[in-house]
């Protein structure tokens, strides 16, 4: 699971190394993944695995949350270059038509807004911060990229002060909206959801079904094969033997479990 990639600065804001992996950290994680083996993923590839039961080497899904530009302008030159796959959440609500922008891989090379300076700037000019309609239709057709849903407004439905029938007809809508916008601006079935900050319930998930996901997608720590509740592995900006180290306990589903009980 992963956020934002970017340039990060000596003066990088406090307790960004989670939600935030330097460039130059990301491409020697991706790298690593590269020359040992792994087998990156869409959700298409994880639904047939599900289905056939027919297991590739070491197969790992890479994710991102949200959509931010950061993810266009220099995570996606280094997937490409690797010809590793990825699924990028978006929401779908932020994204714009601002065209496509420079990348890395054709000069870019600019700190781009921290996480605090991409929220703050939600509240003007989202555009500013996030990816464009363009931008992901360009990723979608090269095959490595696959574009889900992380809902339309992000919104944290169990704050707002609706009866719950009124509450999840919100979140229906939400979600579906979510959906059809991916359909239309990028030809494709939308099967995928991400839940905003993690947060879901039964009620949640029934509604996810009925607007027609089949795989959810938690903030949950660890590996499931549970396809309505998907756990995910945090990463951050995290060395290569941290890394490592990762990628083998969660390679075990039971050390994996045991890890993050001793973990809480």
């Amino acid at each position: 699971m992963y956020h934002h990639v970017n340039v990060l600065m000596e003066n990088s804001e406090k307790g960004s190394a989670f939600i935030t992996v330097d460039v130059d950290t990301f491409e020697k994680q991706m790298s690593f993944l590269k020359h040992n083996g792994y087998t990156t993923l869409t959700t298409s590839d994880f639904l047939e695995i599900i289905h056939t039961g027919k297991m590739p080497p070491k197969p790992v899904m890479i994710t991102f949350d949200d959509g931010w530009l950061d993810n266009w302008v220099y995570a996606y030159p280094i997937l490409k270059s690797m010809q590793l796959k990825a699924v990028f959440f978006v929401i779908t609500g932020l994204i714009g038509a601002s065209g496509l922008r420079k990348r890395m891989d054709e000069g870019f090379n600019r700190p781009l807004p921290t996480h605090s300076q991409c929220k703050a700037a939600l509240e003007t000019n989202s555009t500013e911060v996030m990816m464009s309609w363009d931008e992901l239709l360009a990723m979608e057709q090269s095959g490595l990229i696959d574009v889900q849903s992380h809902t339309y407004t992000h919104i944290r439905w169990d704050t707002l002060s609706y009866e719950k029938s009124d509450m999840l007809n919100h979140l229906y809508k939400d979600i579906a909206s979510s959906k059809a916008a991916i359909e239309e601006h990028l030809s494709k079935n939308c099967t995928a959801l991400c839940w905003p900050w993690g947060i879901y319930t039964e009620d949640y998930i029934k509604a996810a079904q009925k607007s027609g996901f089949t795989l959810l997608f938690t903030t949950e720590k660890g590996t499931s094969a549970d396809t309505l509740r998907l756990k995910r592995i945090p990463i951050g900006n995290i060395g290569i033997l941290n890394f490592r180290k990762k990628l083998f306990i969660n390679s075990h589903s039971n050390l994996s479990s045991l890890y993050y009980k001793i973990l809480k």
